[in-house]
């Protein structure tokens, strides 16, 4: 791991449960995933299959906002899961350091390989078949509040509340009502009862993650 040093600058590699790679964040103090948890797993679970979004892109296309690309998991176990659908899923993605996209780039280690394959391509070229993908290096606060756009289904995964208060204001949540459509839903880790009932407070309802394992219930699901 020496040689990846340069790469990572303020972000340290570390093994997750599962087998996967996530990172820790120096500057946030804080990690990527939870490494009891496992990066894939945390991403299958509680975005891909939490979502349903293989079922509604086998229906027809999906508009997908995926806040917080971290190191591309959501996306990338997403792309995985959904390589039979035919319809168009369409991506547009928010992270703040560049940084990231250039550790996907280099980081060949990360799984599952055909999702990250698919999503270097992205990265790099916009679109790939059927998937669009359109990445904003920019805070995501301000790029929600002048958004006009309205998304089928958003993954909201930054870093938690005491690391990343503006993320979770009620002005960020009112944000995310504003661009997500009547039918849509939110995922998300988060599942404490503050976080609930801030979302509750504008317009959102929410449910557990019942349907998961045991093990991967802890996040939530908020629509309108």
């Amino acid at each position: 791991m020496a040689n990846l040093i340069p790469l990572l600058k303020d972000k340290k590699l570390f093994a997750t449960l599962d087998g996967s790679i996530s990172c820790y964040n120096i500057s946030y103090g804080e990690a990527y995933h939870a490494k009891s948890v496992g990066a894939f797993s945390e991403s299958f679970y509680k975005y891909a299959k939490a979502s349903n979004i293989k079922e509604r892109l086998a229906k027809g296309d999906v508009k997908l906002l995926d806040v917080g690309f971290g190191l591309g998991y959501n996306l990338a176990v997403t792309i995985n899961e959904t390589l039979e659908c035919s319809n168009n899923l369409y991506i547009t993605s928010l992270e703040k350091d560049p940084h990231m996209v250039e550790i996907v780039h280099k980081l060949k280690i990360l799984w599952p390989w055909q999702g990250f394959k698919i999503l270097r391509k992205l990265l790099s070229e916009g679109n790939y078949k059927n998937y669009f993908m359109n990445i904003q290096f920019t805070d995501a606060t301000i790029f929600l509040k002048n958004c006009f756009d309205i998304f089928d289904i958003i993954y909201f995964d930054p870093f938690s509340k005491s690391k990343n208060a503006e993320m979770w204001s009620k002005e960020t949540l009112q944000s995310l009502y504003n661009v997500l459509s009547d039918n849509g839903l939110i995922v998300t880790y988060a599942c404490s009862k503050q976080i609930r009932i801030d979302f509750s407070d504008v317009g959102f309802k929410y449910k557990e993650m019942e349907s998961l394992p045991k093990e991967f219930q802890r996040g939530s699901i908020f629509y309108k």
